[in-house]
């Protein structure tokens, strides 16, 4: 049976799918609604069905569990934000910042470290019943140096 992934990791997959999606209907509708388009008009269609499809790749990749889905969504993330902040429109820096924040939340979950190395494995405790000779793991050669209880 698969793995079911954290809420928060199908929760960027969808979001990510859903501006993909969402880009490429307001591009079909916006060309079937005008009918001469400018230079500019073009440009921009173009760039949102390319941003788009990319959005769909990225929600594939999280959905897949990839390394590069994650970085991809991360990049096109950052690149809305600054193209938001140049266009000044901040109710939409409000939501990339929120999708940048998920996205960094979910790093963990695609293997990948934000802050530093990861944490290392804890080291097994052996239960109480085990000799403590056996515990440190002292090799054989080196027990004859225990001293020996004498009856």
């Amino acid at each position: 049976m698969p793995q079911e992934k954290p809420f928060l990791v199908v929760l960027v997959t969808v979001v990510f799918i859903a501006l993909g999606v969402m880009g490429l209907l307001s591009a079909t509708l916006y060309i079937s609604v005008l009918g001469e388009l400018t230079e500019e008009e073009i440009a921009t269609l173009l760039l949102a069905v390319v941003m788009g499809f990319g959005y769909l790749v990225v929600g594939y990749g999280l959905y897949k569990g990839e390394k590069w889905g994650w970085y991809l969504g991360t990049a096109f993330t950052v690149l809305n934000i600054f193209g938001n902040i140049y266009f000044g429109t901040y109710l939409a820096i409000t939501v990339d910042a929120i999708i940048l924040l998920l996205l960094l939340l979910t790093a963990k979950h695609y293997g990948i470290t934000i802050f530093g190395r990861p944490a290392r494995p804890a080291t097994p405790v052996p239960p109480p019943a085990t000799p403590i000779v056996s515990a440190f793991g002292i090799p054989k050669e080196e027990k004859r140096f225990v001293k020996k209880k004498h009856r």
